[in-house]
């Protein structure tokens, strides 16, 4: 608690020195969640990459194993009732309606790794940027909005590994910082501008720890846990997930062929 003497310079300062804590706290947050994202999007790639397709694949076979079910069903009522039902499109033309789409663009390869100390730099870097231009630390609207936009920069700046840009908006923070000192509030202000840029920040922090406890929640992040459990015992589970997919397509596909077989020659 502080005293209760305490003048407003003295307040300032306190406040001043408690919201740089909570900057590098942030700051330090901001990046595990940020490294715990790029883990995630990371396995979800491989997992497209061995699992995705044939899971669309054996999809595409069930839509045509019930387009002919439908197809044979209203053959044999119309033979039974001598119904003329209406007209209906090929199954082929069925399943080309039903999964038409647009023609995707090559999914973009992940870039290798940069040599670990420049990823350390890069992220010492991030930080540092972090910790200033965060919009939680801003003074008034006006700085907020500026602090969001350069935030924003920043995030992509060190998502392309762009050690460049980090170094140019470390520079432009220096200009800024050096003109807000310019132009100084009163203590008594400045103190309530700090107070309420600390709880910002501390509502934020919240927000990053929710976050990250329920990261482990997502199906995705769980199925990237199962696969290092089974990799320590030595299984590849993203083959053995493949290998069950492919089984099962075969199993259907060998379906879908028997019954294109019974509707042709009803």
């Amino acid at each position: 608690m502080p005293a209760m003497s305490e003048s407003p310079a003295e307040k300032v300062k306190r406040l001043r020195l408690e919201l740089d804590e909570l900057r590098a706290e942030l700051a330090e947050a901001e990046a595990e969640f940020e490294s715990q994202l790029e883990d995630v999007q990371a396995f979800e790639f491989r997992f497209e990459a061995h699992v995705g397709q044939l899971l669309d694949q054996l999809a595409a076979l069930e839509v045509e194993v019930n387009s002919y079910l439908t197809r044979i069903k209203l053959m044999r009522h119309q033979q039974s009732f001598g119904e003329s039902g209406p007209a209906f499109d090929p199954v082929e033309e069925q399943y080309r309606q039903t999964w038409r789409h647009e023609p995707e663009t090559a999914a973009p390869q992940p870039q290798p790794a940069p040599p670990p100390a420049t990823q350390a730099q890069l992220k010492k870097m991030y930080r540092e940027l972090a910790r200033q231009f965060h919009p939680d630390l801003a003074i008034d609207e006006a700085d907020r909005q500026y602090r969001t936009n350069k935030m924003a920069a920043i995030n992509d700046a060190y998502k392309a590994h762009s050690m460049v840009e980090l170094l140019a908006l470390a520079e432009e923070m220096a200009v800024h910082q050096s003109r807000q000192q310019a132009v100084q509030p009163p203590d008594q202000e400045m103190a309530q501008a700090l107070q309420e840029e600390i709880e910002r920040c501390r509502r934020r922090l919240r927000r990053i720890d929710n976050e990250l406890q329920n990261l482990p929640n997502r199906a995705m992040v769980d199925l990237a846990l199962q696969v290092k459990l089974a990799q320590r015992e030595g299984r590849d589970l993203l083959a053995e997930l493949a290998a069950e997919l492919e089984r099962k397509i075969a199993r259907k596909t060998a379906e879908r062929d028997m019954l294109r077989a019974q509707f042709n020659n009803l």
